[in-house]
């Protein structure tokens, strides 16, 4: 991906804006985990864990992993631990679930593989980009598909294996604007009605947004132009590269409010009584804070182009886990709809078709599935390497 507006001192802000990133990214130009390990191969080897796929059967593994553990497994959101203390219950197997931020867990993975005293043996990660460029291509970790699951789970939701697609969605609040979200179109956010009044995830940490700009840009572009030119009602020209580009370029121009995280962004925008609530950007699963916490919280529906922003979790277990075949079984219950139940809750899919959704789910995401853009697996790389433009490009853009 290039920028027409790069300035010259990218060069000398590669490491300081690479440290910013390193959560987000797991690895760091700067640090010595980020380096590639000594004696590793770009491509990762093949690892043989726990009993081989050749003579697989679901009962010969439950056999073989409930001979191991204990074992931890961590994701980015605390319903892993539930997840965790269920499979302990299903099977025996003493599980530990650990909440962890995906550049942290990227960075956990990393470093504990180069000590080679893996206390991690499996993660459920929510930047998919950065698996397969990082950890897996590196040989830190691999992925698995259940050979019984394979015919069932769609083919470009394995290698890596995905677990789940998350959504970020664009929320209102209901108690000013009713039932109708304000906007229908978001180049809308880009005009000086919405200047201060959005609210999101730093897109540097949140890497989801800018791999999701990536994607458009790569794929759905057009779209972008299309919603511009319907807008305005004009013909879209930018000196970017992309009608994306130009559009993050006026989002970062905009004042937006940058949160740490999307419990913050659904204070701003459902909190009740509030004269001028923002607009938001956030997880489904904050929806549940309309009944938790009293929030007022509303799902923009039938945004052109997108209504939301999907972006897999996929599932991965440590090489060198000293229990492989439990790794590989909690993976398997992730895949299934009681293991996966309690993030389905939240308005999380299933990679398995198999798993139906929750009907009690707060957001309402179900109705609008085909309104959210799920990114094109094809382009991982693409996505992970563009990164660090995208972060320059937000930087630059936001600071003017």
């Amino acid at each position: 991906m290039k920028f027409s507006n790069k300035k010259a001192f990218r060069a000398q802000s590669v490491c300081l804006i690479a440290m910013t990133a390193s959560l987000a990214l797991g690895v760091s130009a700067c640090t010595p985990s980020s380096a590639q390990s000594e004696g590793k191969d770009d491509a990762a080897e093949s690892v043989q864990l726990g009993i081989s796929d050749d003579d697989y059967s679901l009962d010969k593994l439950i056999e073989a992993a409930k001979k191991e553990g204990p074992l931890t497994v961590s994701d980015s959101t605390g319903k892993i631990k539930d997840i965790a203390k269920n499979f302990t219950s299903e099977y025996g197997i003493e599980t530990t679930g650990v909440k962890m931020k995906a550049g942290d867990a990227q960075e956990v993975a990393i470093r504990e593989s180069e000590a080679g005293n893996i206390k991690t043996d499996v993660f459920i990660l929510g930047d998919a980009p950065a698996a397969q460029s990082v950890l897996i291509k590196r040989g830190i970790t691999s992925t698995w598909t259940p050979p019984d699951l394979a015919d069932t789970i769609p083919a470009d939701s394995q290698d890596p294996q995905v677990i789940t697609t998350s959504v970020l969605a664009w929320a209102y609040n209901t108690e000013k604007y009713g039932e109708e979200c304000p906007i229908t179109n978001l180049w809308a956010l880009t005009t000086d009605k919405w200047n201060g009044q959005i609210v999101l995830e730093d897109p540097t940490l949140k890497t989801a947004i800018l791999y999701w700009a990536n994607q458009v840009a790569d794929h759905d572009d057009d779209e972008m132009v299309t919603a511009y030119e319907d807008f305005f009602g004009e013909d879209f020209a930018s000196e970017e590269d992309s009608a994306v580009a130009e559009w993050l370029k006026r989002i970062a121009g905009n004042n937006p409010l940058l949160v740490k995280s999307d419990g913050d962004a659904a204070d701003a925008v459902g909190a009740p009584g509030q004269t001028e609530p923002f607009m938001g950007l956030m997880s489904t699963a904050k929806f549940r804070e309309n009944e938790d916490s009293g929030y007022k919280l509303g799902l923009c529906k039938h945004i052109a182009p997108i209504s939301a922003i999907g972006y897999t979790k996929v599932g991965l277990i440590a090489n060198g886990t000293e229990s492989p075949n439990a790794a590989k079984l909690f993976l398997h219950y992730m895949l299934t709809e009681d293991g996966i139940a309690p993030q389905v809750a939240d308005g999380k899919f299933s990679s398995n078709p198999d798993v139906p959704l929750d009907p009690t789910e707060p957001s309402g995401i179900a109705d609008i599935w085909d309104e959210v853009h799920v990114p094109d697996r094809s382009t991982l790389d693409s996505d992970f390497s563009a990164l660090p433009d995208w972060i320059d490009f937000w930087t630059i853009n936001s600071h003017k």
